[in-house]
């Protein structure tokens, strides 16, 4: 895990129905190394999104702006380690993050917490705010040759400040992470499968499904395929 860090990286999504993912997982298993935590291989994580009163953040990736930011806390809670991060995605198409460890989920930042965030971001962290909790269970697996990383992603659930909660129980959510140039073996199973790229931001997902009053133009499509594979409609 040391060696794929990969905190300046492409990342490519893909999304399909859950009960496709023993194959996939069977048929690339020799190719990979499985992250294993003591026992467990289904790692689960909690993530707190922080954005603007009016949802700026939000905003800039609904309108397909680059050089965009995102800010939260996330509790990795196999190992109950806590990193405030920043996730920027630049204008050609890479995604750098940093992070720093944090004591836990909060409402409000400390100066040092402050300081990271005007450090590596445009944003204000004054005026930042919690708009969104998910939780998720993940499978982490490493190539065994090339720098490459990919996630498996179940069981995802949102809430917001309210405590509305939404459920996608029947979708993995899959992202390849890479150096550029990097041969990926499951790029060409995917292929195969006729599973294609497709962009999914949980945070963009879990606040256009939350929020229905907020613009989302650009996202019905994709929550209309998200619900067609939730519910098994052709």
């Amino acid at each position: 895990m040391d060696a794929v860090k990969l905190m300046n990286r492409t990342d490519t999504k893909f999304i399909f129905p859950a009960n496709r993912l023993p194959a996939i997982l069977k048929a690339i298993g020799h190719h990979y190394f499985a992250l294993q935590i003591g026992s467990e291989r289904l790692a689960s994580y909690k993530t707190l999104y922080f954005d603007t009163p009016d949802f700026h953040n939000y905003i800039m990736h609904h309108n397909g702006k680059l050089n965009r930011f995102k800010i939260r806390i996330r509790h990795y809670v196999n190992s109950n380690l806590f990193f405030l991060e920043e996730k920027f995605k630049n204008n050609k198409g890479h995604t750098i993050k940093k992070r720093i460890e944090v004591s836990g989920f909060k409402t409000k930042f400390s100066k040092k917490e402050k300081d990271f965030i005007w450090q590596y971001t445009t944003l204000n962290p004054n005026i930042l705010e919690p708009k969104l909790l998910n939780h998720f269970q993940r499978i982490t697996l490493v190539q065994s040759t090339n720098k490459e990383r990919i996630t498996f992603d179940i069981r995802l659930r949102f809430s917001d400040n309210k405590q509305q909660n939404i459920q996608l129980q029947n979708i993995v959510i899959a992202e390849i992470k890479k150096d550029a140039g990097t041969r990926s073996v499951m790029e060409q199973l995917f292929r195969r499968e006729h599973i294609h790229p497709s962009g999914f931001s949980k945070y963009c997902t879990g606040i256009a499904s939350l929020y229905p009053q907020i613009k989302q133009n650009r996202f019905k499509y994709k929550l209309s395929q998200i619900k067609k594979i939730e519910y098994g409609i052709t």
